[in-house]
């Protein structure tokens, strides 16, 4: 074993530690590798009679990312991070204005609004809290493709991309969605069920979006393949050209996940939505035949220590505090109120209906 790591015994662990690699209950995953061990966590372990010791980082290898991410959020209210994204949103839609035109200089403005991404998204556990719990019903376009190209930028980081290719994911996420400034607002801002003839106008934003990233000189042509095949599925059942599995490009894999992701968070999704732990379902469900297996498990084993700790609201209006989830039945994760576990799958037609005053700068 690596000097930076070591073995510890479940009774001799503490809040805070970091985990060298995934924790299991059973066959379940607790905790995903590099994520700070939380009380809820450490409750359930200590109930465990399989797990007897876990792998946690010591000393000065103690991945500084993480730390940093734990901090940040500590020191960030609710009010800040909306400052934040909402800071983003303006900027985006300056940016969106400025390149319209095709000018040279025009891909300084995307470069810079990236640079701003990777420089103030560090603190993901608030980010994506935030994004999750948090959110507001006045929310628009901009908002929206700041949130995607914010839980892409994570979800690629978690995925090992890095450097130059984490850039062009961000360039794409930002632009995944340029094409429906280009169409009617009457169809792209239209409450109601499109008309057949609407639709087909509709899904020509990822064709009408790559074709105008093309303009752009020396921009690497992932950007566009990412920015014209978002909404393509894996089962072929996407559009605009129908492509399938490994035909479709990674980085519209990954902008798919955060798309469907912050839709279903925002309350616009085309389905009744029952609670936060449905949002985590639906995903679930999609990564069968029409999402990427493999990236909608790195972004759902991620999530779900997002969710462990978190205090919930149950549809019969006790108010419970999350302690494990399980990935094989995300609908119904094991709770605590007060000293009692309640395993939501025993439970019968109650579920998590919302969380409790979103998130809690505690």
């Amino acid at each position: 074993m690596e000097d930076h790591k070591k073995l510890i015994s479940i009774k001799d662990i503490k809040e805070g530690m970091i985990a060298a690699a995934d924790i299991y209950d059973r066959n379940n995953i607790l905790l995903a590798k590099g994520q700070p061990i939380t009380e809820p966590v450490i409750a359930t372990l200590k109930q465990s009679y399989v797990v007897t010791s876990v792998e946690v980082y010591v000393g000065s290898d103690l991945p500084e990312k993480k730390l940093n991410d734990t901090l940040s959020f500590n020191l960030k209210t609710i009010d800040e991070l909306e400052d934040i994204l909402n800071s983003f949103s303006v900027d985006l839609e300056e940016t969106f204005e400025s390149i319209s035109d095709v000018k040279q200089t025009d891909i300084e403005e995307l470069r810079a609004f990236t640079r701003n991404i990777r420089d103030k998204f560090t603190a993901t556990d608030a980010i994506l809290r935030n994004i999750a719990f948090n959110r507001s019903t006045e929310e628009n376009f901009y908002r929206h493709s700041t949130n995607v190209a914010a839980i892409s930028f994570i979800l690629g980081k978690w995925l090992g991309i890095a450097g130059k290719e984490l850039n062009f994911l961000i360039y794409s996420a930002v632009l995944h969605d340029f094409g429906k400034t280009k169409l009617d607002k009457d169809i792209v801002e239209k409450s109601t069920k499109l008309t057949s003839n609407e639709y087909k106008i509709f899904k020509t934003h990822p064709i009408i979006g790559y074709e105008f990233i093309k303009k752009f000189p020396y921009l690497d042509p992932s950007v566009g393949y990412g920015i014209l095949m978002h909404h393509e599925r894996m089962d072929g059942s996407g559009y605009p050209l129908g492509l399938k599995g490994d035909e479709i490009h990674k980085f519209a894999k990954i902008i798919a996940i955060a798309d469907l992701f912050d839709e279903i968070s925002s309350g616009t999704y085309s389905k009744e939505v029952r609670g936060p732990f449905e949002v985590l379902n639906i995903i679930r469900e999609e990564s069968v035949k029409k999402l990427d297996y493999k990236y909608c498990d790195m972004f759902l084993r991620h999530m779900i220590n997002f969710y462990i700790g978190e205090e919930v609201i149950l549809s019969d209006k006790r108010v419970c505090k999350v302690v494990k989830v399980n990935m094989d039945n995300l609908l119904n994760p094991i709770l605590l109120q007060g000293n009692v576990l309640i395993d939501l799958s025993n439970e019968k037609d109650i579920y998590v209906e919302s969380f409790f005053n979103g998130v809690k700068n505690e």
